[in-house]
């Protein structure tokens, strides 16, 4: 992708994506692979903010993207009571289509402002890759066989971190010195007493609520302020997993959701595995939404802009997703939850929307050209994100319409 428009933009989409579903936290993410990306975008022309927001959105969606997901989809499987390898294929499809409508984002946004790739020559080629980073690969696939073939959930990441270990002594560049080593130990051993804070004070939390009573209590209020309208419990569902989420931890809060949130919805005759997603989502949001913005401002840091317009532009490059979680609340299919054909058509609805969503936020639209700078602009562009959501949004679930009366009106 380094040499196509926009080359290193679309790069930090595979990257961030990739390395996300692996560390599971989205400002690690950034941390790690925005070091690289950021610079490799600013040096084509793209503005420092929405480098920045690029970043912080691609490394956001990176925990929802399997094979892994981070810990998160492990504890969504132990809550569901179903096996890890079915939260994994659920979430499949909603994470490809947030990358999907960042990549024709990100692809109309480097047409509008005419930005080249990276010279070729720049670029190392792909044989050099694989012969340097085989073994990263061999561990891959190695993790994801004991996750979906051998279902051994809770051991995988052991063996595969041991393996990865074994393998690297035998790479004269990567090789751990016993300095190395003893960082390794100091690095691992800082993660560890970080999670272990945050979940004794969660853990504190959902003890008090439970012994109490109040988990229950909450969650009836909940159903009785809603009036058991499921629109209304789905938006207050939405408004408490965004408050929630902000400045706790994408796994802290996905927990503390499911306790207190989750049965109200569920409740209220909403598809179990679409709830939890839907708070995972909703949960993680306040990591490219202001005012804590946590991914998009350490992206700015790296940047060298201003936090808070990197965290406006984070929400207007990533706004597809604000809108998938409704997507797999109103119609499971979008979760594979339903016959083939089914999810086939709200697939093709959602990728063609996205599309149209994209080329409206942007002002670009691909095979038409510039949609800035006429008289027309602004109402073509309202219509084209109108019609672009009547297309993605899917029918024959909990909405009062059919796939073509959506579509007709869009």
């Amino acid at each position: 992708m380094g040499h196509v428009r926009g080359g290193p933009a679309k790069v930090a989409i595979f990257s961030s994506g990739l390395f996300g579903s692996m560390s599971g936290g989205p400002v690690t993410n950034v941390l790690t692979t925005g070091a690289l990306t950021i610079p490799a975008m600013k040096s084509i022309g793209v503005r420092p903010k929405t480098a920045a927001a690029i970043e912080a959105c691609a490394s956001t969606g990176g925990v929802m993207m399997p094979p892994i997901m981070g810990a998160t989809a492990f504890i969504m499987a132990d809550f569901l009571g179903v096996r890890y390898i079915d939260v994994a294929l659920a979430a499949a499809i909603p994470s490809l289509l947030y990358y999907l409508g960042l990549f024709i984002q990100i692809d109309a946004y480097a047409a509008e402002n005419k930005l080249s790739g990276l010279p070729k020559e720049q670029l190392i080629t792909l044989r050099q890759v694989f012969k340097e980073g085989w073994y990263y690969i061999a561990v891959f696939v190695f993790l994801v066989w004991m996750l979906i073939f051998l279902k051994r959930e809770s051991h995988a990441p052991y063996y595969a971190t041991i393996l990865l270990l074994v393998i690297n002594q035998f790479n004269a560049k990567h090789r751990l010195s016993l300095q190395r080593f003893k960082e390794l130990l100091f690095a691992a051993g800082g993660l560890l007493a970080e999670l272990a804070g945050l979940l004794a004070a969660v853990g504190l939390i959902v003890g008090a609520l439970q012994v109490t009573g109040m988990t229950g209590t909450l969650t009836n209020d909940l159903v009785y302020l809603a009036g058991e309208n499921q629109f209304a419990l789905l938006i207050m569902g939405a408004a408490t997993s965004f408050v929630l989420g902000i400045g706790m931890t994408v796994t802290a809060a996905y927990i503390f959701l499911a306790i207190i949130l989750a049965p109200a919805l569920i409740a209220s005759g909403l598809d179990p595995m679409s709830v939890h997603m839907f708070l995972l989502y909703w949960g993680m949001l306040s990591f490219i939404t202001p005012p804590v913005a946590l991914a998009a401002f350490a992206a700015a840091s790296v940047s060298n802009c201003k936090p808070m317009e990197t965290g406006v532009e984070a929400m207007r490059i990533g706004s597809i997703i604000y809108f998938i979680p409704f997507f797999f609340v109103f119609n499971p299919a979008f979760l594979g939850n339903g016959s083939a054909i089914e999810v086939i058509v709200v697939c093709a609805t959602a990728v063609i929307g996205i599309f149209l969503i994209s080329a409206a936020l942007q002002g670009y639209l691909v095979w038409v050209g510039s949609l800035t700078g006429h008289l027309f602009s602004l109402p073509s562009r309202a219509l084209l994100l109108i019609g672009g959501l009547l297309l993605a949004l899917p029918g024959g679930g909990i909405l009062p319409f059919t796939h073509w009366q959506l579509a007709i009106i869009a």
